[in-house]
């Protein structure tokens, strides 16, 4: 009975972790940027609920502390990309060179569309808020990237696609499968200071291990050394000690989709190649991720669903 109880539980518990990153609620994602106004850049937020992208600055402990800026955010807008949230002027008047950040979501809890930071209480998932900490450097050009979407970004050929990049100098978008400098480069391509919108690079065909596959990359910056060419030469853009970057991930599919199924917002920017496709009876596209998040990847609810099954099984057949 006791086996049977156990197989039991291990099942559901396995099913359960077959679960969208959209049920762990209201996600937000952003990266250490440069700022030369005050304005921070969040990535990608998923609201489960009505609220608030919240700025805070950081305690000598690391911790979250005072709020600094917000902005307002409709849960029936639903994915949102690209989203410019102002700090307060004397705030952004006695930042550091390199300050620490926190980005959090807040819950409009009593409902009146203003935030309060005594009332509207911070959202969490599996114990922890739900938010990020990442390096502000105050200075005079901003640099960002921006690539995370709605879904796993679909590809046909071997090719990516950075949704904005914004660079302090003439340099270099590049792409990596790995977070270090020292690791493999797949792409790169050479951009002018300042933004570009839907940024495509040619990816090394061997990253795609396999047909459908699914892969992640990170999208660097990178200052020229005056040679025009990407070599070792040239400088990583950082904020303190942490690069300008970002993770995304891209799936390769026989043909694209080009339906949506629901809004999408980009803000600022409205270069419309935020795909969010709907499901289809061939294939489905998988959740987007960092490495500070889990990955829901096309087929893994199912096989998780099936391991589960298995053990049970396995346990009820032991009795």
């Amino acid at each position: 009975m006791r086996r049977a109880a156990l197989a039991a539980l291990l099942a559901l518990a396995l099913v359960a972790s077959a679960a969208p990153v959209a049920a762990h609620g209201n996600h937000v994602e952003v990266d250490s940027q440069h700022s030369a106004d005050g304005t921070v850049v969040v990535e990608a937020v998923r609201p489960l609920t009505d609220g608030f992208v919240v700025l805070h600055r950081a305690t000598d402990d690391g911790d979250i502390g005072d709020p600094v800026g917000h902005r307002a955010v409709d849960f029936d807008d639903g994915f949102q990309q690209n989203l410019a949230v102002e700090m307060d002027d004397d705030a952004w008047a006695d930042w550091p060179a390199n300050g620490s950040l926190w980005v959090v979501f807040h819950a409009d809890s009593d409902g009146d569309g203003e935030f309060d930071p005594g009332t509207d209480e911070r959202a969490s998932a599996f114990g922890a808020t739900t938010g990020q900490s990442v390096t502000l450097a105050k200075t005079d050009r901003p640099a960002n990237v921006v690539a995370e979407r709605a879904q796993a970004q679909q590809t046909a050929t071997a090719t990516a696609t950075v949704d904005a990049a914004t660079l302090p100098e003439d340099g270099f978008l590049v792409l990596r499968t790995e977070s270090g400098t020292e690791e493999r480069v797949v792409g790169s391509k050479a951009l002018d200071a300042g933004t570009h919108e839907n940024v495509t690079l040619d990816v090394s065909p061997d990253v795609f291990t396999e047909n459908q596959s699914t892969v992640g990359l990170y999208a660097q910056l990178y200052g020229d050394d005056g040679d025009g060419e990407f070599d070792a030469g040239d400088r990583l853009v950082r904020a303190g000690d942490s690069p300008v970057s970002t993770y995304f991930l891209v799936w390769q599919v026989d043909e694209v989709s080009a339906t949506t199924d629901g809004p999408v917002v980009q803000t600022p920017g409205d270069g419309g190649d935020v795909v969010t496709p709907t499901e289809t009876s061939e294939a489905t596209t998988s959740e987007s991720a960092t490495s500070e998040s889990a990955t829901s990847v096309p087929g893994y609810g199912v096989v998780h669903a099936l391991a589960a099954l298995a053990l049970a099984a396995v346990l009820l057949g032991r009795r």
